[in-house]
């Protein structure tokens, strides 16, 4: 069984609006995922990563630039 690669769409250094974005994709039928959810607000460099499928990527572009 293969599975499909997931890239970096955005980085987020607040966990809510992650989530909100996140929130945005899947009422548009886009699966994601957040990583490094424990450790915003620990990490100034870094931050929680929205991921998704190659697949989606441009879709998911397309809609988070309309919101």
């Amino acid at each position: 069984m293969s599975q499909e690669k997931t890239i970096l769409l955005h980085t987020y250094n607040d966990i809510l609006v992650a989530n909100i974005a996140q929130d945005k994709l899947k009422a548009m039928g886009i699966e994601s995922y957040l990583e490094n959810e424990n450790v915003a607000g620990l990490n100034p460099i870094g931050g929680v990563e929205l991921r998704v499928f190659i697949k989606d990527r441009e879709a998911a572009e397309k809609i988070l630039a309309e919101s």
